[in-house]
Order: C-alpha cells, then sequence, then structure tokens
C-alpha cells in the first residue's frame, strides 16, 4: 500500500477541488500531452467515485459530489492511498472527522 495524501481540508478544498501533493502524482501515468487522468476510487462503503487529476496538481470530477455526500468540513481529512493486486491497481479514499479528540471515519 503507498499512501498518496493525508490532508487536513482547506476551504478551497471543500468548495472549489481538492489540492493534490504534487510528489504523489508520479503514482499516476499521465499519458505524454494530456492535461489530465482519471481514476476510480473507492470510499469505506465501497462506494465508487470517478476522479479527474489535473497536470496543476488539483482533484476534480466527482470530488465535489464526494464532500457534499461525506458532509465535509475544513478541519476534517481526507486520506488517499493506491494498492497494487493481482486484478490491477486499486485507489481508496477515506476522509476522516476529530470527535472529542479521536479520528473517526466518516461514513
Amino acid at each position: 500500500m503507498e499512501v498518496l495524501m493525508e490532508k487536513e481540508l482547506t476551504r478551497t478544498d471543500i468548495e472549489l477541488c481538492l489540492a493534490f501533493p504534487t510528489s504523489s502524482r508520479r503514482a499516476f501515468s499521465m499519458p505524454e500531452g494530456e492535461t489530465a487522468v482519471y481514476f476510480e476510487a473507492t470510499d469505506t462503503l465501497e462506494k465508487k467515485w470517478n476522479f479527474r487529476l489535473s497536470r496543476r496538481s488539483v482533484i476534480t470530477g466527482d470530488w465535489l459530489q464526494f464532500v457534499r455526500d461525506k458532509g465535509l468540513k475544513v478541519g476534517d481529512k481526507i486520506f488517499m492511498w493506491r494498492e497494487e493486486g493481482a486484478t490491477g491497481v486499486r485507489y481508496t479514499v477515506r476522509a476522516k472527522r476529530k470527535i472529542f479528540g479521536v479520528w473517526v471515519n466518516v461514513q
């Protein structure tokens, strides 16, 4: 498992797009001449989300719907990782919220 990001969400992240770490962009193969790569990530409920990662290192696509469905707020955390298996590459996305000092999954 390769952790791609662990980030506390900002207002920009929940209102416009998710800023993605440039250093983690290497986990995605972006064809020459393309401006973005599309990928599918699975959440804690096994729901699949279609995201778009641009050369500018921002995630769009289903991102704002994910934010709305999960009720995410500034200060919540987002985690994303990549796993390689016999069936190919799988991306996973998790959101967490601090409740009484403990980080818990947002369903």
